[in-house]
């Protein structure tokens, strides 16, 4: 009897529970070893609204992508890893196209997702299935000022927040869109309650200023015992930015926090305001591309 045998090749699927040794192994290799993804694993695989799916190769997982729901009709493509040590076989195409395949059938609105300006893999897999370069963000960062500020207040109702927000002539400015922690997104009433009561990776809290002048979000982020206050929304006029975000740097310096940071849109109207309240550029090397895709059938 004759035998025949096929080589192995790439097999994209959702992802099992045994697929996060294999992850965490080739992430070592990723990011100097620091890469978050293997953290946010589990939390990610019990996701009921997304997918979680990996390539696999010889019986392992060698690559992973993860497609999460940010509010109605708003989806985020996130944890897109290949191991090192398997290229050439295409995985990034493979497992990007599986995961975009996904969401064509069970999702709608936008899809988008950010990367390096220099991963230009990234950029043409994503161009060949269908998305469109929209925005450069780029991060940056102050230093919190020692002095007293009593012009915030808590937000209490998220409707009219995030009416205020989107209405806002900052968010306007970068059409609609904020930066909720590495996922770019507007800032609607479902986005806001996300991120405020733990539903996404990342707990905002959210603030008015000066009696509803403006309004800003942020979370806190610890890294090496240092405290970073990391904002989100910044939402009022483009006048009224620079003293918005100072008094931020002061409500920093009152919660003993170490520096303030955000990832922002590379705009002039936006980084004119930054700098004049004293903002520096982080990313010296490249900004992050804002690619999307708009589904084809349901709006």
């Amino acid at each position: 009897m004759n035998q025949t045998f096929s080589s192995p090749r790439v097999v994209c699927r959702p992802a099992l529970a045994r697929d996060h040794a294999d992850v965490t192994e080739f992430c070592k290799g990723i990011w100097d070893g620091d890469d978050y993804v293997p953290e946010v694993w589990m939390e990610w695989f019990n996701d009921p609204d997304g997918l979680l799916a990996v390539a696999e190769y010889k019986g392992h997982a060698i690559g992973c992508s993860k497609i999460s729901l940010l509010s109605k009709g708003q989806w985020w493509l996130e944890g897109f890893r290949v191991d090192p040590q398997h290229q050439g076989l295409k995985v990034g195409s493979h497992i990007h196209n599986y995961v975009v395949d996904w969401w064509l059938e069970h999702g709608d609105g936008t899809l988008r997702l950010m990367t390096d300006a220099g991963n230009l893999a990234v950029h043409h897999v994503s161009t060949r299935a269908g998305f469109i370069k929209t925005h450069e963000v780029c991060a940056y960062r102050a230093t919190p000022i020692a002095e007293p500020t009593d012009n915030f207040s808590p937000v209490t109702d998220t409707p009219e927040a995030a009416t205020f927000a989107l209405e806002s002539e900052s968010i306007k400015t970068t059409d609609g869109l904020i930066d909720f922690g590495w996922r770019i997104c507007k800032p609607d009433e479902q986005a806001i309650e996300n991120h405020s009561n733990g539903k996404a990776d990342f707990v905002h809290t959210f603030h008015w200023w000066k009696n509803k002048q403006g309004m800003f979000g942020a979370r806190e982020n610890i890294e090496e015992d240092r405290r970073t206050l990391i904002i989100s929304v910044v939402a009022c006029t483009l006048k009224d930015m620079p003293a918005l975000l100072r008094d931020v740097r002061r409500l920093a310096a009152q919660e003993k926090f170490d520096s303030v940071f955000q990832i922002a849109f590379d705009l002039p109207q936006i980084i004119s305001q930054l700098e004049a309240a004293d903002f520096e550029k982080r990313w010296k090397r490249s900004n992050a591309f804002v690619f999307e895709r708009e589904h084809p059938g349901r709006a």
